[in-house]
């Protein structure tokens, strides 16, 4: 069988590595596939770097032990990139010299236009299938007939909803606006397809949705009193039982409106007074809003907990630890921590949405992001329950068990034949 020559954009895995803000879920999810791919005997894969092309090859340096050969950039950027690394080599990566390095060759590559990367694919292998797993395909790219192209989308939240986000914000419309007739689209659920097609007029035929998945071994119910006890202790929680959520500080994930909610239970004494609210993530746009709400009741403070942010291989005991995850987000392409939290084995609460009832489907509880009433009746009936939590969280094993990376690779290699044979 002939290999499916795939070309992968990894851009945002190589910003990963300087800029922390960068690791967020779509990069989690770009590093799934770019490893699913790379393990994958079907695919012959090779690398390319629309912009951050020394980050991208430092990245593969440390996944693969490769450096420029795997990449498909022109050799005149591959050079300057190369050498940069090689400067930078003895240098932790947020060391002074290394920050100043890299400043270096950035004014440089602005003095002579070459802040953006361009391919010269006439040398590409034609019938290779580019895929861009979060930015624009570049124009040349989308322009070579012999070279098939894939775009993942994970929603349209900065077009439907330009509040939440700050000024500015226009990546999803530029890339949307780049799309060809002959691109083919991923999206990660049938909730953003539908937004999709329905905003763009892009034929449903050529968009396929894909599931995300939850990592196995980030992930996972922890049973160790020691280990829990140990998670409970460094971030302040204390032997109370908690509730937890973890999101980017901003609007549309609605901390504001889950404060509000656990506050209304637990002045109405309707749950334990020791039960505490977990909230994890960092700050992101309109944080104030979030800050404000919590200064709004002091008498709570000492049960609401604010962790900021916490390294993938904690999650997997605070998750465990908690006797219940909440989930109120407004608006998500996926909705990946309620995943999580159901891989963990406890019961979870979230929004009524679309995106995410067709991740947890009747193994949640699910209330309208906008009833008060709702989210703290779901609050106290599971605080107030053993047998709901027992069977919510045999349910959310069960249901996460439906979800797995190497069926998200294997979708991807199914598009990549089938976009191959048309």
């Amino acid at each position: 069988m002939t290999p499916i020559r795939t070309i992968l954009d990894i851009n945002m895995l190589g910003m990963g590595l300087y800029y922390q803000k960068s690791r967020t879920g779509v990069s989690r999810v770009a590093e799934q596939l770019l490893m699913g791919l790379w393990q994958a005997q079907e695919v012959s894969l090779r690398l390319a770097a629309s912009s951050h092309l020394p980050e991208s090859m430092r990245y593969a340096y440390h996944q693969f032990g490769k450096k420029e050969a795997i990449f498909l950039n022109r050799r005149i950027e591959k050079g300057p990139a190369l050498l940069e690394n090689e400067l930078l080599r003895p240098f932790p990566i947020q060391s002074l010299p290394s920050k100043l390095i890299r400043e270096g060759f950035y004014r440089t590559k602005r003095i002579l236009h070459r802040e953006k990367a361009y391919f010269n694919t006439r040398q590409w292998l034609s019938g290779s299938i580019y895929h861009s797993p979060f930015y624009a395909i570049p124009d040349e790219i989308a322009r070579t007939k012999t070279i098939h192209t894939v775009q993942t989308v994970y929603d349209l939240i900065p077009i439907f909803h330009p509040e939440w986000f700050p000024e500015g914000e226009s990546s999803v419309r530029m890339m949307l606006e780049k799309l060809t007739p002959d691109t083919h689209v991923i999206t990660v659920s049938e909730a953003t397809k539908q937004d999709l097609c329905s905003y763009s007029g892009i034929d449903p035929n050529r968009v396929t949705p894909i599931h995300l998945a939850a990592s196995p071994d980030v992930f996972y119910p922890v049973a160790d009193a020691e280990r829990l006890r140990q998670i409970r202790e460094q971030y302040r929680i204390g032997e109370s039982p908690y509730f937890l959520s973890l999101a980017t500080f901003e609007p549309r994930k609605n901390l504001d409106h889950l404060i509000r909610c656990f506050v209304n239970a637990a002045e109405s004494k309707a749950i334990a007074a020791d039960i505490k609210l977990v909230l994890v993530g960092v700050k992101g746009w309109k944080f104030d809003t979030i800050i404000a709400e919590l200064a709004k009741n002091k008498a709570m403070q000492e049960r609401i907990v604010v962790t900021g942010y916490v390294p993938d291989h904690e999650l997997a005991p605070l998750y465990s630890g908690a006797m219940g995850f909440i989930y109120p987000s407004l608006y998500e392409g996926f909705g990946l921590p309620p995943l999580e939290a159901m891989q963990c084995g406890i019961p979870v609460i979230v929004s009524d949405i679309p995106s995410i009832k067709e991740v947890v489907d009747d193994a949640a509880i699910s209330v309208s992001p906008v009833d008060a009433d709702a989210l703290s009746s779901a609050i106290i009936n599971v605080a107030n329950s053993e047998t709901l939590r027992n069977t919510l969280a045999r349910q959310s094993v069960e249901r996460a068990s439906l979800f797995s990376w190497e069926k998200f690779i294997d979708d991807h290699i199914a598009l990549y034949r089938q976009i191959r044979s048309n």
